[in-house]
């Protein structure tokens, strides 16, 4: 299938065009902005370093990458466009030349995503480029520049580094913001080899790679740093020194409480955390006490299944052929007579790919948490890690606090965005017996499971994190609790729920330190600004609409701006706005129109604007053309 690319970009302006040219040393200038570009003229010649960002950039001859990411590779791209020669990193070159068969790959690839990796890849490919790699160098009329490999905030990121008078300029990329800040922290989640953990267990895992990177190049003893975004650094041993403090800090706090301790063991963990914080221990959490699940619970694989003396049964998550056919086997049995209902506590698809098939099976309906009624329901509208494509029809959605009887059980359904922001509970009493709190995958008796960055796990007033340790002390502080994962029920005593309360107010003070934004959850939720559906299908010609839903983490009120770009042939009306109160959503609509004879799957993509932000092409989305 054929890919074209549609891009979709809010206005620049709302945060700021690009300013006039500043001289750092002779013949080299920054164009601060969206993306810093830096300029070195030399016999005539123009080199560019990530681009240029102002509205009508002057030719270059030359345009040095420093990484894939389109929200910054836009601005050297479009020199690329206009004729000057690319130079890209080795280990990312298919990512420039080769994004369809990426997109490709993608339209199936993101269901059952363990990688965790960005998608903001470029929407069109660069037709030629040349890779460089660490230790090269690019020599022309001006001064040679040194390439060096600096993984970090992508894995085959590069940095450039080259002389200018008495200066020595070094070009990081996004391996830091300032002075000592990073853009966020989920573009980092990767795979661990050295601890054996994959991706999606990775927290922020080339972390370790940016403070190697930053120190490579600290060891050349630059006089200037300019990166990709952010203020220009004229201090930059202090700035990298500052970044690695607060990484520390912040990585520290994470693996206090965390909850894959339970399932890796101290080992592994200790590999995980001295990747960054070395020889310093961490503090952990003592581990909770540990119970025997109740006779009327009876664990099958990664599914509970509760049992009443009427005859009944209820299932919490079905998502293995296995777990249906535990289930079909006894009833079958005569361990019960029938399924009354399906219990969905969370969308990850060792959940949810069986849902569908038992509620079929056993005639039974399904209940799970308003929050995450559409996300099961659709799931080609959204993009998130570990999903299933197998949508649940219908899905009966449950206030949060609902209570319901069930023979001689009393159900209470719970919203509790742990693990994930689509994550709800239920806590089952029986009478004059056990409380048990199904919890899913949010917490296990080493803390709380927010080792994915993409799952969207917040921080502070929103419903996250510190609302979820709220629910376990004000639900039932004394219930015993079950994730699916975890063989015995475990039971947090009140100083435990107090420490991880504290632990996630303290890391949200260490956040805002470390991410440039009056709010850390802008750099702990890639998807505050998401195109709704993430995919849509629809006639050539037909004119349509996506929504762009915008989730203002900031304590204040903002103004977003969008304003569409459509490539010849499309017609779009222009810019719209959208004004969002502080830590509410929103959304903007989006009206496009297509030709009538195009076909095949498009890429739409969006910048966002809002104060001093201008993030562009920030979010995507598929659009099918038959």
């Amino acid at each position: 299938m054929r890919f074209v690319v549609l891009t979709v970009l809010l206005a620049a302006a709302a945060a700021g065009a690009a300013r006039p040219p500043v001289e750092i040393a002779p013949g080299v200038t920054v164009v601060e902005g969206a993306v810093n570009g830096v300029l070195i003229r030399a016999g005539g010649k123009v080199l560019a370093v990530c681009g240029d960002s102002r509205p009508e950039p002057p030719r270059a001859d030359r345009v040095l990458f420093a990484d894939h990411r389109r929200d910054t590779a836009w601005a050297g791209e479009r020199l690329a466009r206009q004729g000057a020669e690319a130079f890209v990193p080795a280990a990312e070159l298919p990512l420039f030349t080769g994004v369809r068969a990426f997109w490709e790959r993608y339209r199936t690839a993101r269901f059952h995503d363990y990688a965790c990796q960005t998608s903001k890849v470029l929407a069109e490919p660069l037709t030629a480029a040349t890779p460089v790699r660490g230790g090269e160098q690019i020599r022309w009329e001006g001064p040679a520049i040194e390439v060096l490999d600096t993984p970090g905030f992508t894995r085959g990121a590069v940095s450039y580094l080259f002389e200018a008078g008495d200066k020595r300029i070094a070009c990081p990329g996004n391996l830091i913001y300032g002075d000592g800040r990073i853009l966020d922290l989920y573009s980092l989640q990767d795979a661990i080899p050295e601890a054996k953990e994959d991706a999606y267990h990775g927290w922020a895992a080339r972390a370790a790679d940016v403070l190697t990177s930053l120190r490579k190049i600290a060891a050349w003893k630059p006089d200037i740093l300019v990166p990709a975004r952010g203020p220009v650094i004229h201090n930059p041993q202090a700035a990298i020194a500052t970044l690695e403090r607060r990484l520390k800090a912040v990585f520290a706090s994470h693996f206090e409480i965390d909850a894959l301790r339970w399932y890796r063991g101290d080992d592994r963990l200790r590999i995980q955390a001295s990747r960054v914080l070395g020889s310093t221990p961490v503090d952990w959490m003592p581990k909770a006490e540990t119970r025997d699940l109740p006779a009327w619970v009876i664990a099958i694989d990664n599914a509970r299944l509760i049992v009443s003396s009427a005859g009944g049964a209820f299932l919490v998550d079905c998502g293995s052929r296995k777990i249906l056919e535990e289930v079909k086997r006894l009833r079958s049995e005569g361990r019960f007579k029938t399924v009354d209902g399906i219990f969905v506590t969370h969308y990850h698809d060792d959940h949810t790919n069986m849902v569908q098939a038992a509620a079929d099976e056993f005639h039974a309906p399904v209940y799970a948490a308003a929050e995450m009624r559409d996300i099961l329901e659709r799931p080609d509208a959204f993009r998130m890690p570990a999903q299933t494509p197998n949508a649940i029809r219908p899905v009966t959605a449950t206030r949060d606090g609902q209570v319901r009887r069930w023979n001689e059980f009393q159900f209470t359904w719970r919203f509790l965005p742990g693990q994930t922001l689509y994550h709800g509970a239920l806590l089952v009493k029986k009478d004059a017996g056990e409380s048990v709190f199904f919890i899913g995958d949010s917490f296990t008796p080493t803390g709380i499971d927010d080792y994915c960055l993409l799952n969207r796990n917040f921080l502070g007033a929103l419903p996250g994190l510190s609302s979820s340790v709220d629910v376990l002390r004000k639900t039932c502080p004394d219930c015993l609790l079950v994730n699916q994962h975890v063989a015995p029920a475990f039971r947090f005593s009140a100083a435990a729920l107090d420490r991880m309360a504290r632990n996630l107010e303290a890391r949200k003070r260490l956040l805002l330190d470390l991410l440039p934004f009056d709010d850390p959850n802008f750099g702990l939720d890639e998807q505050w600004a998401r195109f709704y559906p993430y995919s849509l299908e629809t006639a050539a010609g037909q004119p349509f609409k996506l929504q762009v839903v915008i989730l203002n983490h900031s304590p204040v009120e903002r103004r977003y701006t969008v304003a569409p770009r459509v490539p010849a042939g499309w017609k779009t009306p222009g810019a719209v706005a959208v004004t969002v109160p502080a830590r509410a959503e929103r959304t903007a609509t989006v009206r496009i129109a297509p030709p009538p004879d195009e076909r095949g799957v498009r890429l739409v993509t969006a910048d966002i604007a809002f104060g001093d932000h201008d993030l562009r092409e920030w979010a995507e989305a598929l659009v099918v053309l038959r």
